[in-house]
């Protein structure tokens, strides 16, 4: 559940730099000013009723000045803090690097250096997205960095990986590294706020009662009730969540096979407006012939307490008894058919 691979209910404190070559640290300030301009027009854009998955930061001149100093700036320190600002611009415009820019920080930016300050979740993201090329480099990072607050961040990512993954030792040793480094820091009781509400949802535990309107149908109501004989995968996501997109080509696999069996999905959407879910669902590729139901606060809803929603996609399978059978990793991507498999045969 690490934070750049999920949509979390709130957002960590910015970071300061720690203090470069006055060339690096003006690099960097630069990138900052840019986050603050583009957050601005990204709540404008949500004030005006638009979906922030609609919304991408213009950084097309900032990227091409970038790409120009590069080409011909030499010192070590002012080119990590390029590198790291130009991946940095590119996740405000949501675009994606290319392997050769990538190739080319890991190749001139040491784990250690300063300008990884401009935001951790960079690093998250590469360890999440190439964990055999970056993960190594990351958990370097991770252990030495000289910033006390990334090495925060980072453990508090890896911790959240490790719980989603439903890997015991390895998020029992991420957070006893937290007990030891940080004791009796936000970072600890953050850490142990997701244990908690993890433990709302273990295997074998009834699934908490809800009574919801459907989005298709307002007449109808879905209870536990609704589903009772049958197995129920309850899936919490929301449009602008760019990880519950990417789980929606695995989803709609797994229903395409199994929704002749005795089993229903519903969608439980945390969207801002309730009005962004059903264009979603006109497009071609998106259109989740499911059950769905909006809910009303999303992460501060009573239902999302009562389930330990504290970060999007959450999945759970509900058996026919109420009890929940399977959650976490074995509800995504490609683990999602086998699971299903495991208990409705194929």
């Amino acid at each position: 559940m690490s934070l750049p691979l999920i949509c979390l209910m709130t957002a960590l404190p910015a970071l300061q730099a720690p203090a470069p070559g006055a060339g690096a640290q003006a690099v960097l300030a630069k990138a900052q000013a840019k986050a603050k301009s583009v957050m601005d027009a990204r709540t404008a854009f949500m004030r005006a009723g638009g979906n922030t998955k609609d919304f991408k930061g213009d950084c097309s001149r900032e990227l091409a000045e970038l790409e120009a100093r590069l080409a011909v700036e030499r010192a070590p320190d002012l080119r990590q803090a390029l590198l790291i600002s130009k991946l940095f611009h590119l996740q405000l415009a949501k675009t994606q690097p290319d392997a050769a820019l990538l190739e080319q920080v890991r190749r001139e930016v040491p784990p250690v250096a300063a300008a990884w300050s401009l935001d951790p979740g960079l690093l998250s993201a590469r360890s999440q997205a190439d964990p055999k090329g970056w993960g190594a480099y990351v958990a370097e990072a991770r252990a030495q960095h000289p910033d006390a607050a990334l090495r925060r961040i980072l453990l508090l990512d890896h911790f959240l990986e490790r719980l989603e993954a439903g890997d015991e030792p390895g998020w029992k040793a991420a957070f006893g590294a937290i007990q030891a480094q940080f004791p009796d820091s936000p970072l600890q009781q953050k850490a142990q706020a997701f244990l908690d509400a993890e433990a709302k949802t273990g295997v074998g535990r009834p699934a908490p009662g809800f009574s919801l309107k459907a989005l298709d149908d307002p007449k109808t109501t879905y209870t536990l009730d609704t589903f009772k004989g049958r197995y129920v995968l309850i899936d919490f996501w929301a449009t602008w969540c760019p990880d519950c997109r990417a789980e929606l080509p695995a989803l709609h696999a797994a229903w395409a096979r199994f929704h002749g069996k005795p089993i229903d999905f519903l969608s439980l959407s945390f969207d801002r407006r309730v009005e962004h879910v059903a264009p979603f669902r006109l497009q071609a590729a998106t259109p989740m012939p499911w059950k769905h139901a909006y809910i009303e606060g999303g992460f501060r809803s009573p239902l999302a307490d009562a389930y330990g929603v504290m970060g999007i996609p959450k999945a759970l399978l509900i058996g026919p008894d109420g009890k929940i059978v399977a959650q976490g990793a074995q509800l995504r991507g490609g683990s999602l058919e086998r699971t299903l498999e495991a208990f409705l045969g194929k």
